[in-house]
């Protein structure tokens, strides 16, 4: 049951904000609901058990935590986890120590392109304490120049897709709706000025902001695009799998479950679509996964490469109770990191 009601910023004050901080810290470290007197004895400042109970239950109709228990303690919503690394995160890099080691060993392999990308995999897991992911970067990324629908019958049509490498993809599309030769032409001719340029990744959000069928034909062109993307020639590399196996959020059925996603193009696909072009670390925590399979987990990820011409993917996935103050200073760092080692890879 969803016990969130309309609030105001200025319900969010200062103790609740600490409060908040202090809990999401304790239960990322102890996996334990936390109680008023356990946050009692972090604040720093003479408080009761009882004001910090009718702070959490103020926190808990906000929606940023719940109690799993009646009679126990409190954990984070994926909501409170949002409000933490949005508003309450330290904004730290990574230690300097961290990344003079990384970058020294990462001297050792830079010539080689493999190795670089399984040392990445090793270091992210062994940083975050975490299961990490990286792709091997690929030459480019296929973007769409063209694309025309033909009707066949009334509710079914060809889309015939070009991308700017002049790679062609032809796909029968089975549509919602009855649609003439007319219709579909118009549609295309009106869609594919503003797509024009653009990736899979960078249709989706047009492809959700439309409905009916033009929204239908979008998220087609995104998903043929995706499919030329050749994901299953990309190599993936993983490390770390048994690190989240460990948490008790992965037992029994769930640990299968992070076995399937983490082997092959699975994840990778899951995650590609939901990714938005940018230079910073992007963070997906439980429900707000589009994907209902990444719904119990928290990812970290970030894109790296050479001005959109050399792309590769690289992050870590783990519970939502995942270290993010630590995480997401890993990702940054080595997605830079990696963009300048292809930088110098590619210009030698």
């Amino acid at each position: 049951m969803d016990t969130r009601t309309q609030h105001n910023p200025e319900d969010m004050t200062a103790r609740r904000q600490q409060l908040l901080q202090l809990l999401v810290r304790e239960y990322v470290d102890s996996g334990k609901p936390v109680g008023s007197a356990t946050l009692a004895a972090r604040f720093g400042a003479p408080i009761s058990s009882a004001t910090i109970r009718n702070e959490m239950v103020a926190l808990e109709h906000m929606g940023y935590v719940a109690q799993p228990h009646t009679s126990g303690g409190r954990v984070p919503t994926d909501l409170g986890y949002r409000y933490y690394v949005h508003n309450l995160m330290p904004n730290h890099a990574l230690a300097q120590s961290e990344q003079v080691m990384i970058r020294h060993q990462f001297r050792q392999v830079e010539a080689q392109l493999d190795s670089m990308v399984e040392f990445a995999a090793s270091v992210l897991s062994s940083t975050s304490g975490m299961a990490s992911i990286v792709t091997a970067p690929r030459t480019h990324i296929p973007r769409l120049r063209h694309f025309e629908l033909v009707s066949l019958q009334p509710r079914l049509a060809l889309m015939i897709l070009v991308t700017q490498e002049s790679a062609v993809r032809q796909m029968m599309l089975h549509l919602p709706e009855e649609a003439e030769q007319p219709l579909l032409s118009s549609i295309a001719d009106q869609q594919v000025g503003m797509l024009r340029g653009l990736t899979s990744a960078e249709i989706v959000p047009f492809a959700q902001a439309s409905s009916g069928l033009i929204g239908f034909v979008l998220e087609q062109i995104a998903s043929g695009l995706r499919t030329m993307d050749s994901l299953q020639d990309t190599p993936v590399r993983h490390s770390g799998i048994d690190k989240i196996l460990m948490q008790p959020e992965f037992s029994g059925t769930e640990g299968q479950l992070v076995v399937e996603l983490m082997h092959g193009s699975g994840l990778l696909g899951q995650l590609l679509p939901q990714l938005t072009p940018g230079e910073d670390v992007q963070v997906f925590i439980g429900e707000e996964n589009p994907a209902q399979a990444l719904r119990n987990f928290g990812i970290v990820i970030a894109t790296y490469g050479i001005d959109g011409e050399v792309t590769g993917i690289l992050g870590v996935l783990g519970p939502t109770r995942m270290r993010y103050w630590h995480s997401i200073p890993s990702v940054r760092y080595m997605a830079r990191l990696m963009s300048d080692l292809m930088s110098d890879l590619y210009s030698a």
